[in-house]
């Protein structure tokens, strides 16, 4: 029986999900990695790993293969226990094209209203 796939980010916005989604993407379009690496990764996008526990990032991992959004692989060579490895699909490029255009339209939004906020406090917070 073929698992359905199920709807992701239909809006895309900035929920913490879609936005890991798109740092992992970004992330696994440089390279395969693995998921411990992935979360250690954030840190180069200002987030902090502690906000994404590993068995939450996992869990997000497993999403986006069921999506088809990444594949992922077995690694068994070298040292140490198995790793999955995981690799960015068509899909995934595709997925992170539109969850660029709705991010940047999304961020006009926010500078407007910050600019607004701005123009009421009288920028007293900058």
């Amino acid at each position: 029986m073929i698992p359905k796939k199920k709807k992701i980010c239909a809006k895309f916005g900035f929920k913490m999900n879609s936005i890991i989604y798109a740092v992992f993407l970004t992330s696994l379009a440089k390279e395969p990695l693995y998921g411990y690496l992935l979360v250690e990764k954030l840190k180069e996008y200002g987030i902090e790993s502690s906000l994404v526990p590993y068995g939450a990032a996992y869990r997000i991992l497993r999403s986006m293969e069921e999506n088809g959004l990444v594949i992922s692989r077995w690694e068994t060579s070298g040292n140490g226990p198995a790793k999955r490895i995981y690799k960015i699909t068509d899909e995934g490029f595709m997925f992170l094209r539109k969850w660029l255009i709705s991010a940047r339209k999304n961020f006009e939004i926010i500078e407007k209203i910050l600019n607004k906020i701005e123009e009421v406090l009288g920028n007293e917070d900058k």
